[in-house]
């Protein structure tokens, strides 16, 4: 994504949110279940994401609003947590029947 689409963390973008969640899936997963790293990666992409409310938007949509977007998050990065955060409910729910 950041080659792609030129995006750094900082840029208040999806990378803001999709970069904690990468690290921390990759630094969670050797230790125990799926689950449990997957709910630790979606915690640090909504921590992430509700911080871009202080950054300036660099790059993308919202761009152009500049200082009218502090206080509010990128969606792109809310949207992402919160997709991880499904994902992480519902893999525990898989790991709990199994």
């Amino acid at each position: 994504m950041r080659h792609q689409g030129g995006a750094a963390p900082g840029d208040k973008t999806l990378v803001d949110a999709f970069a904690p969640f990468a690290e921390a899936l990759s630094r969670e997963a050797g230790g125990g279940s799926l689950a449990a790293a997957w709910r630790a990666a979606a915690r640090a992409a909504t921590a992430a994401a509700d911080a871009t409310a202080d950054l300036l938007p660099r790059l993308g949509r919202a761009r152009p609003h500049a200082e009218r977007s502090l206080g509010t998050p990128d969606p792109g990065a809310r949207s992402f947590a919160i997709a991880m955060t499904a994902a992480a409910e519902r893999l525990t729910q898989l790991e709990e029947t199994s």
